[in-house]
């Protein structure tokens, strides 16, 4: 057991020497970048509920039976010899 105790330290430390980086990334912050990323949330802010509020409900049920049944579908209810 102390053969895996004694790597730990050594995984540990090979850890931290692959994740170092020597050099800062370079700063990607543009004027461009700001505007673009600006005028993104704008557009998501305003088309969002523009698009929520101008979808057509779907009418109820209701309104796409007929109000009075046709006098076919009368005949063809009561059966063949009524």
């Amino acid at each position: 057991m102390m053969g895996s105790a004694e790597a730990h330290p050594r995984l540990a430390l090979a850890f931290l020497a692959l994740c170092d980086e020597p050099d800062a990334p370079p700063v990607q912050r543009s004027l461009r970048r700001a505007v673009a990323a600006t005028a993104a949330a704008f557009v998501l802010a305003l088309a969002a509920p523009l698009a929520w509020a101008s979808a057509k409900p779907d009418p109820p049920v209701a309104a796409h039976k007929s109000v009075a049944p046709s006098p076919q579908a009368d005949d063809e209810a009561d059966g063949p010899g009524a």
